[in-house]
């Protein structure tokens, strides 16, 4: 499994994107790369713990402002300023503005964060750098969130996507094609298993569709992706 990727914009005024979980070693190691520093504001896509996790730990080290969807926002005793993010709020670095993009799906709180003068989007968990799949089964909704989004990376124009786990893409647009056929496919899976299944539960159609391919760990995962597929399917008759 592919790390959590943390990115640092500027050089005296730094936006660090994504600090990663809260493990001692990495706090320390961005810490110290955050030395030379003047002001340093950490900005979260979401709230899951291999991203978000080191958010509190990192700011207590640093004395860094915490940024994110609204939740993200610590507890109340954490000691650490935070400032909920939404669509099109900039965060000045002395590289260049970063701004904001709501993109639900993966999460329902999910953003992305636009780099402009480098044309760069940061799409946390929405793509991954390897791969044609991401987790999508949150919450419901979550699918029919997860394709628009898809379709505002897309139009957005971005020169690179850096994903939070692999590789960065120079091909946006056949990334998010890839990603977009993918949940597609699998959309169409989760009906047909339904037609030929009449009166099955998520449960067993995640067995039918998965087969054994489902580690146990992940079991509950791909229950609640099909309910999430079901929801979606239901929306569309509506």
């Amino acid at each position: 499994m592919d790390g959590t990727r943390t990115f640092l914009i500027g050089g005296e005024q730094v936006a660090v994107i994504d600090p990663g979980p809260d493990e001692e070693d990495h706090i320390r190691a961005l810490s110290h790369a955050l030395e030379p520093a003047r002001e340093i504001r950490i900005l979260l896509t979401h709230r899951h713990t291999d991203h978000a996790g080191g958010a509190v730990s990192l700011a207590r080290a640093t004395g860094a402002l915490l940024f994110g969807p609204v939740s993200c926002r610590p507890p109340g005793d954490s000691g650490v300023p935070f400032q909920v993010l939404v669509e099109g709020d900039e965060i000045p670095t002395d590289e260049g503005v970063v701004t904001a993009l709501e993109i639900p799906g993966h999460a329902k709180d999910h953003l992305a964060f636009f780099w402009e003068p480098a044309g760069a989007l940061f799409v946390g968990d929405l793509m991954l750098g390897k791969g044609d799949t991401t987790w999508v089964g949150e919450y419901l909704g979550c699918v029919g969130d997860y394709l628009d989004s898809l379709d505002k990376v897309e139009s957005f124009g971005a020169k690179v996507l850096y994903p939070g786990h692999g590789p960065p893409s120079v091909e946006p647009a056949s990334r998010v094609a890839l990603f977009r056929r993918h949940r597609l496919r699998r959309v169409e899976q989760v009906r047909s298993a339904r037609l030929e299944n009449p009166g099955a539960g998520a449960g067993e159609l995640a067995a039918l569709i998965y087969g054994g391919e489902i580690p146990d760990k992940l079991v509950r995962a791909a229950v609640a992706s099909v309910e999430a597929t079901l929801f979606h399917l239901d929306s569309q008759r509506d």
